[in-house]
């Protein structure tokens, strides 16, 4: 069984910690963090190791790793760190539910995690150090770029998401649709035509109604 070191100490990484642990071949071993990011010695029931040390008793030649920073300045943080894991010799791992309803052919770049009853067709491309989140769907030949963030969104065919983009809760893309570079969609948001580098689009939210919910007579 090989073993996996996962970087972070916080949601993301007790999430990431209870799919390797349960859904995966991998044996869980260590986390690790920054030292000043580090608040107790364990995590999970885990030892964690400062980054700067983790290569004494948990070496690349012996462990993978996974890099489980959530999506903070558009995914940056999580690049960087998994750019250094690299350099420093560690693989990065990837994790594809066997809940997940995806073709045989799925592409999946390294530290990239697909959760559970997503759904993804075949000729789907996911780029490297990308999460998407439980209940995606995705149609044919979509592609998801680099250090990207998906959370239960719905994707038509041949959608293009471009490097460090957030796509919200329940966001859906029409198909043929290019997403620019850096882009946030926000939840529940409709994107039917292409957009640009850098762009944010947020859905409304709905408006508090003036009669409070114990004078609903018919509810």
């Amino acid at each position: 069984m090989d073993k996996l070191v996962i970087f972070g100490t916080r949601a993301y990484a007790e999430i990431a910690h209870y799919y390797f642990l349960r859904q995966s071949p991998y044996e869980v071993v260590a986390f690790t963090a920054d030292e000043e990011y580090i608040d107790e010695s364990t995590y999970c029931g885990l030892p964690v190791v400062p980054f700067n040390e983790i290569q004494r008793n948990h070496s690349p030649q012996e462990h993978d790793m996974f890099v489980a920073v959530g999506h903070q300045e558009l995914n940056k943080q999580r690049e960087s760190k998994a750019e250094e894991a690299e350099a420093n010799g560690y693989r990065l791992a990837s994790f594809i539910s066997p809940k997940a309803d995806v073709a045989d052919d799925l592409r999946v770049g390294p530290n990239s995690m697909v959760m559970e009853y997503s759904v993804i067709q075949p000729f789907v491309e996911i780029g490297r150090n990308s999460v998407i989140w439980s209940a995606t769907r995705m149609g044919f030949h979509a592609r998801v770029g680099n250090h990207c963030w998906v959370v239960s969104a719905l994707f038509g065919e041949r959608v293009f998401i471009g490097d460090h983009s957030f796509v919200g809760l329940n966001a859906t893309i029409a198909p043929k649709v290019n997403i620019g570079k850096a882009n946030v969609i926000g939840a529940g948001t409709l994107i039917l035509k292409d957009t640009q580098d850098n762009q944010v689009y947020r859905e409304r939210t709905s408006e508090l109604s003036k009669v409070p919910s114990h004078q609903l007579r018919k509810f």
